[in-house]
């Protein structure tokens, strides 16, 4: 679930939490925000696990908890698997960049 427009303090989350709001008030700033957002998001939505995606989640030094670093190339895949029927992958979904690209 996309959860980057809410609003939030005079702007949105995206605009706190992402790369505008890190590049214009500094990585301090945005961690503290980070784990803001993330702890009213878990309190209201009550997930077992939170995802974070984007390129600057590597900028966290540590995760909130119950979340886990994600890649963006898996949210449409996920998304797909979880509007299928029965929640089962369709057979017409294209292979996983990330995983078939692997080399084993």
């Amino acid at each position: 679930m996309e959860l980057g427009h809410p609003p939030y303090k005079k702007g949105t989350y995206e605009s706190y939490v992402g790369r505008s709001g890190l590049e214009r008030d500094g990585k301090r700033k945005w961690r503290r925000r980070v784990a803001d957002v993330v702890e009213r998001l878990a309190a209201a939505l009550q997930p077992d696990e939170t995802v974070i995606g984007g390129g600057n989640v590597k900028k966290l030094y540590t995760l909130p908890p119950r979340c886990r670093a994600g890649d963006n190339a898996n949210a449409f895949r996920g998304g797909f698997r979880l509007w299928a029927q029965n929640n089962l992958v369709a057979p017409d979904l294209p292979p996983d960049p990330v995983h078939s690209a692997r080399k084993r």
